[in-house]
């Protein structure tokens, strides 16, 4: 049997809902390719995404926003209250009106984009707002600065230049990259103008003070463009998980749909869900199992143990069920064996085809369940699956329903063929036997006498029993039954008296008839509407279009971060559904640390390989440039360490070409049929690349190896100056001690460190603000007591402000903005892991759907036939073979009495049989076809054939 699941795996890697099993180096180079930001931009529009993420990011931009206007008051508020401990209040009253007047402009002008619907019908005014308010934030900046150094000569330092930066890079809602790049460059441009005209009137090292200055602001500007790159990059990569995940989810509905879809055209509710969760269960246990044994060649290994474990008889499961007061139904196609003689099997089979489709699809109006057909014969029940009293006039009607049928396929395709049917009312035992080939029947006395009525009955009438004629309520127009009846020895053995069912009296006035009339015509039009239903959903397409307007739905799900402020104000008491979930979500990260509480989660989570690691040590390479350059234009060369610079500068360049080894390797050197590179010393840098990524140690060392150089070449400014404690007995004067080092560019240079180590993509967001807030704090104690006085001295913000306090804030007013939105990356990170685990799980479970739908489809069809099905996707469609030479057995069970000996020693014989058939060679296989009531079917000789749609 082991073909079966060879078509089943070839299945599944057709199947757009199966999971591709690739190889780890070809996984690598496909993970490479789906983090560039090209390829997520293409993919979002070939999927048509393009404006559905467009509508998210403008829901995450005002998310944002607010969050901006919330850290802009506090700032602003903060400030203002520090303003007030200066010794001479008066000279800061300017001050402080005009930081809370721009303030509350920047919070009016800003407050419009809150308008969804102003906004959506003018674009452009998103970017005039973000333009005014950046604006007025540079001229409050730089104006107070103008101000005092025209009016009292004061020379002072801004301190919203880099605040500004980050405001337009990671807060204003203008979108894409250029805007915000444009935007940046022009406030970098006024702030050197402001350092070259106002601040540095009186450096007599004017030139070296603007070019740190402008390398600081082109620094800031890096890590804001990084920011919002990296952020677009990430967030398009959940937005097309999410997108993924709701595919697979509908893919996952239509299987199962399928899947139930065949079991309810074949079997009785209850029979099938009994049948289904015990398929499923003992498929998830033997993979299950299968894994504790081996990892090795998973899936085959792990289909032939479910292969062997359903071939094996199981004769302690037993689906039976008894039921009261039914009626049973038998047709038998009258000439069919002349038919089989004079006719082509193509034409036969459509005859067939047309007939038992019109058969099934009055049945399903008359609301009575087929069971099976044998050649030219058919039988149904009435009153089986849900109780209806009125069971056997619902089979009279359906007979003479037939009949007509019949007579129509006659004319139409010019054939001598006619009904003969039989219908009795009793008692039935219905269920599943056997070990293979699965199907729905029924057993008891009353199915027998059925059958017998069929095989004595007249052709073109309805043989029915008394009881079931006492049933009818005298509708019918009816006479004596057939003398072969009277003579037959089963039906004298259970003193059977028989009657022709002619027509119907048709008594319309009779409200009972004229309900059930109403209620086949509802059943007829729901018929078709489910055939049209299915007909289409299992077209990929529609499945796709589906997901798409599903996407819709879940914008308004999908979360924009740890804090959402525009939540606070509108909350309600009755949540959603959705709102639900995502409440659950949160509260399964701590809100301190933004671990998962489920510690294997954090574990895998960690683990996950950081495709963005070579952007990272890019920008942490330029990063150190910069603040090497501002070093080496600051102190004095004798200070230099040059042994220390060059062996930084080497270990970084070294990271650098290891990380990105990788991926120029795979852009510029691999094909499709090599996925990593052969030489030693290429392959080396290669599994060096790949394992940074992979390897959550090596990441973090690298992490504080960066972070340690950075903090080294700021730190190295203050090499060779002394203490305060030290000039304690000397008191030199300030111009002495501020040649020194100029405290200004270390803490700018203190606020990149910071921004990059926020910056650093996949390490643990524990790591990095804990990291931070010790460099945050060993710099305040730096600046309030190693180098009080320098710091004391140093040019300040406003007038008669502690000049300490404006370098403290700076650094808290930076750490608390990197703080934040990596708290919002990191959230939404999470979350997009925590769809990716959803992901996997609806895959898991749409395999063994397919596993289940295999083993079911192939214990109802032939092996092959149940390969054609899956393979093409068949449905309501004409299928057919023919053979040249093959051999067919029917074996009966002669003289079997159920209501004595009972179906569990049925069900045995039955078992032993499939059991003997499994143990056939491929060369010798026979194959058994079905079981109808005492007869068991079998075929052999099926490897020559000629197949036909």
């Amino acid at each position: 049997m082991d073909s079966y699941f060879d078509s089943a795996i070839e299945y599944n890697r057709s199947n757009p809902i199966s999971l591709a099993r690739t190889s780890s180096q070809a996984q690598t180079v496909q993970n490479e390719k789906n983090w560039e930001w090209s390829y997520l931009v293409r993919k979002c529009r070939n999927l048509e995404l393009e404006d559905s993420y467009d509508f998210y990011m403008r829901r995450l931009r005002v998310g944002y926003l607010s969050l901006f206007i919330f850290i802009h008051v506090a700032v602003t508020v903060i400030h203002t209250l520090l303003l007030l401990t200066t010794p001479e209040i008066k000279y800061v009253y300017v001050d402080m009106v005009a930081y809370m007047c721009s303030g509350l402009v920047i919070w009016v002008v800003l407050g419009v984009n809150f308008r969804s619907e102003l906004v959506s019908k003018h674009g452009w005014v998103v970017y005039a707002t973000s333009w005014l308010a950046v604006c007025v934030m540079v001229l409050m900046d730089i104006g107070l600065n103008v101000y005092h150094a025209t009016s009292h000569n004061d020379i002072l330092n801004p301190i919203y230049d880099a605040y500004t930066l980050y405001a337009i890079y990671m807060f204003m809602p203008v979108p894409y990259l250029l805007q915000p790049f444009v935007l940046g460059s022009a406030v970098t441009f006024c702030y050197i103008i402001n350092y070259s005209f106002v601040i540095t009137a009186k450096d007599d090292n004017q030139m070296h003070s603007i070019l740190n200055e402008a390398i600081y602001l082109s620094c800031v500007n890096l890590l804001g463009i990084f920011f919002r790159l990296m952020r677009d990059i990430a967030l398009r990569t959940t937005f097309l998980d999410r997108r993924q995940y709701v595919e697979e989810n509908l893919l996952l509905r239509y299987a199962r749909d399928q899947e139930r879809s065949l079991l309810l055209s074949i079997l009785p509710a209850q029979i099938a869900d009994r049948l289904q969760e015990d398929v499923k269960n003992r498929i998830e246990r033997s993979k299950q199992q299968h894994q504790q044994q081996s990892q090795v060649d998973l899936r085959r290994s792990a289909d032939s143990q479910t292969l062997k474990r359903w071939r094996q008889p199981d004769h302690g499961t037993l689906f039976i069920e008894p039921h009261d007061d039914v009626t049973v139904l038998y047709a038998d196609v009258v000439n069919y064996t002349h038919l089989t003689t004079t006719l082509d099997v193509k034409k036969l089979v459509e005859a067939l085809h047309d007939l038992f489709v019109r058969f099934d699809i009055a049945s399903e109006e008359y609301n009575v369940l087929r069971i099976k057909f044998l050649g030219d014969c058919y039988y149904c029940v009435a009153g089986l699956a849900n109780p209806n009293p009125d069971h056997a006039k619902c089979c009279v009607d359906l007979g003479l329903r037939m009949i007509k049928d019949i007579r129509d396929v006659r004319e139409k395709r010019h054939l001598n063929i006619d009904m003969r049917i039989g219908v009795h009312s009793g008692d039935v035992l219905s269920g599943v036997i056997g070990a293979a080939k699965w199907q729905f029947d029924i057993w008891s006395k009353d199915v027998d006498i059925a059958n017998r009525l069929e095989a004595t009955g007249a052709t073109g009438r309805v043989h029915v029993s008394q009881k079931t004629l006492s049933l009818l309520d005298g509708e019918y127009f009816f006479e004596d039954g057939t003398e072969k009846a009277r003579e037959d020895p089963v039906l004298q053995k259970h003193g059977i008296r028989t009657y022709l069912i002619k027509s119907l009296r048709a008594p319309m006035h009779d409200p009972r008839r004229r309900m059930r009339e109403r209620q086949v015509k509802k059943l007829s039009e729901a018929s078709k509407a489910n055939f049209m239903h299915n007909s289409t959903l299992h077209q990929y397409n529609q499945v796709r279009n589906q997901a798409k307007l599903e996407m819709c739905r879940e914008l308004d799900k999908m979360p924009i971060g740890r804090i959402q402020l525009t939540k606070v104000f509108r909350r309600s008491t009755r949540l959603t559904q959705d709102e639900i979930e995502e409440e659950t979500f949160r509260r399964n990260i701590s809100s301190c640390c933004l671990f998962f509480r489920i510690r294997n989660w954090e574990f895998q989570y960690m683990k996950e390989p950081d495709v963005m690691l070579k952007y990272s040590i890019a920008l942490a390479w330029v990063i150190y440039m910069g603040l090497l350059t501002i070093q080496l234009l600051s102190k004095d060369a004798r200070y230099h360490y040059w042994y220390i610079d060059g062996t930084t500068i080497i270990l970084l360049t070294m990271l650098l070409i290891v990380s990105w080894y990788k991926k120029l390797w795979i852009m510029y050197m691999s094909d499709a049929d090599v996925s990593s590179p052969n030489g030693r010393l290429s392959g080396f840098f290669f599994r060096m690349s790949d394992e940074m990524q992979r390897n959550v140690v090596i990441r973090v060392v690298m992490y504080f190896l960066i972070i340690f150089s950075y903090c080294a070449v700021a730190i190295m400014q203050v090499v060779g100056c002394s203490s305060d404690e030290d000039y304690a007995d000397l008191e030199p004067s300030y111009d002495e001690r501020v040649q020194c080092f100029h405290p200004w560019i270390l803490t700018n240079c203190m606020t990149l460190v910071i921004g990059m180590s926020f910056l650093f993509t996949r390490i643990p967001f524990i790591i990095k603000s804990c990291f931070s807030a010790l460099i945050m704090i060993g710099y305040a104690v730096l600046v309030v007591s190693e180098f009080n006085f320098i710091y004391a001295n140093s040019p300040s913000t406003n007038v008669n402000f502690n000049a300490k306090y404006s370098h403290i804030l700076l650094m808290i007013i930076t750490f608390g903005i990197f703080h934040l939105m990596e708290r919002q990356t990191e959230f939404i990170a999470k979350v997009d892991y925590n769809w990716k685990r959803q992901l996997i799980k609806k895959q898991e479970d749409a395999l063994i759907t397919n596993d289940t739908i295999k083993v079911l489809l192939t214990n109802i069809l032939p092996t092959h036939v149940a390969d054609f099905y899956l393979s093409n996707q068949l449905q309501n469609e004409l299928y057919y073979e023919e053979y040249d030479n093959v051999a067919v057995m029917f074996a009966s069970i002669k003289n079997f009495d159920t209501d004595k000996i009972g179906l569990r020693v049925l069900n045995e014989i039955i078992c032993d049989f499939d059991d003997v058939l499994n143990k056939y060679s491929q060369s010798l296989r026979v194959e058994k076809i079905k079981v109808a009531n005492w007869t068991y079917m079998a075929a052999a000789g099926w490897t020559s054939l000629v197949r036909s749609r």
